[in-house]
């Protein structure tokens, strides 16, 4: 029984390591309100944030949360 209790513990602290990449939700307020753009990772989601998006010629400034 502690084997298996601490091989589940040992499981679990591993993945949560392996599971480190930050992914968002994100949206941009568009002239019609709020547009989702869907859920962004790592690189993108850091790139997305930093620079916008550009909608016909418009930028918008992209807002992203943890869920």
């Amino acid at each position: 029984m502690k084997k298996r209790l601490f091989l589940s513990a040992l499981v679990a602290v591993g993945l949560s390591f392996t599971s480190c990449k930050k992914c968002s939700e994100c949206h941009y307020d568009g002239p019609n309100g709020e547009i989702e753009l869907g859920e962004y990772c790592g690189d993108d989601l850091e790139e997305l944030e930093g620079s916008g998006t550009e909608i016909n010629g418009v930028k918008y400034e992209v807002h992203c949360h943890e869920h």
